[in-house]
């Protein structure tokens, strides 16, 4: 078994290498991101990466029984198995225009970068390893996963990892953004939706703030601000979104408001998440109004070691290929595999933008080959047997 670092002397070398796919790389990724594809609607997708799948002569191309485009190559000898994913949903809905815009440096689109790109290099991956007379060692398994984000709670690869029938050695979640993105530690987090709304009754209530549900959310808001959180293990309650009204005359008798905690600790989560369940049962009981707790998405905290041999070779690999790693945590399907102590890592592919109100969501074009070609490096050391375990 071949240990220590990869010897990659052509990595640097690689973006060049795949340059002549680079038209077909964004063809790809444009017609990817022309497909709506919300949470629980990803069928279109899921056909074009089986389409792709089935082009490269992949075994077992196929959608799984939660909708999850899954193809296989095979490697030599089989001795590991290597699991490349990435999430197809998206979080736009279907009524929002998916057009595409192709700019000198960019590409525009909903959702481009999350996850669009990640999905268009997944499903080329076969024939990049094709294009650089790559035959593999183990076998990759490619994965296109459904009901990833929200309240999709990361089902489709749940589903996939429990009933894979072999081992899996080793997973690469892919990220059309940041390039840099290096993730192998799960931080732990619950996102959870408060609403309140104001019961109807026969005659007025005289219980405070019972005329507007907005009113009682932000005493909510105000008691979940008041929790302390601790530096460490680092915890952190995101206000994320707010929803109330129709008019500006008319008082809503409806809100909602949605949060996530994150920690490095699944207790503190736990022990937040019961403090807010506590708020929300008193503002129910003091005021004329219906508030309920929905925790809807939780994933645990863990991962890999700084000292693992996956993560120092995607080190030298981003080192030899000019990449500054951002070794930060967020929320991925990286946790799954986490949480059956498969050694994975989340890399991003480009540099770009998403999430920003009024700002389209975009990916840089040049970087994209770099990101590829850092893949094609951690697919190598894998392969080589330079990541596994002493």
């Amino acid at each position: 078994m071949e240990t220590g670092l990869l010897m990659p002397e052509s990595i640097s070398d690689l973006p060049e290498a795949l340059r002549p796919l680079r038209e077909r790389l964004l063809a790809n990724l444009v017609m990817i991101a022309q497909i709506p594809a919300p949470t629980g609607g990803e069928a279109e997708r899921v056909r074009f990466l089986l389409d792709r799948f089935t082009e490269a002569r992949l075994d077992d191309a196929a959608a799984d029984e939660a909708g999850n485009a899954v193809g296989r190559l095979r490697g030599k000898s089989g001795h590991r198995t290597i699991l490349l994913t990435s999430h197809l949903d998206t979080i736009f809905p279907a009524n929002v225009d998916h057009s595409v815009v192709v700019e000198a440096d960019r590409v525009l689109a909903p959702a481009v970068g999350d996850n669009a790109l990640g999905a268009a290099i997944v499903s080329l991956m076969p024939t990049v390893l094709e294009h650089l007379g790559i035959e593999l060692e183990s076998d990759l398994i490619l994965l296109g996963s459904t009901h990833s984000l929200q309240r999709g709670n990361h089902a489709g690869i749940r589903f996939f990892l429990d009933h894979l029938p072999q081992k899996l050695d080793f997973g690469i979640c892919v990220e059309g953004i940041q390039l840099g993105r290096l993730n192998f530690f799960s931080i732990g987090t619950a996102r959870a939706d408060v609403t309140c709304t104001v019961r109807q009754a026969a005659e007025p209530s005289r219980s405070y703030g019972s005329e507007s549900a907005l009113v009682v959310l932000n005493h909510v808001i105000n008691r979940i601000l008041s929790i302390s959180t601790p530096s460490r293990p680092y915890t952190t309650i995101r206000m994320g979104m707010v929803h109330a009204g129709v008019a500006y005359d008319v008082e809503p008798d409806h809100a909602e408001l949605g949060f996530e905690v994150v920690s490095h600790s699944d207790e503190m989560i736990e022990m937040i998440c019961d403090q807010i369940k506590d708020i929300v049962s008193e503002v129910t009981a003091r005021h004329a109004v219906d508030a309920e707790l929905d925790v809807f998405f939780q994933t645990k905290a863990g991962g890999i070691p700084f000292a693992h041999p996956l993560v120092k070779n995607i080190l030298e690999v981003m080192r030899q290929l000019g990449i500054e790693p951002d070794q930060g945590h967020s929320p991925s399907e990286l946790s799954e595999m986490i949480a059956r102590d498969i050694p994975a890592v989340t890399l991003g592919v480009t540099r770009g933008q998403k999430g920003r109100k009024r700002r389209p969501d975009y990916v840089l074009i040049d970087p994209i080959l770099v990101g590829a070609a850092q893949l094609v490096g951690t697919i190598l050391a894998i392969d080589r047997g330079a990541c596994d375990e002493p």
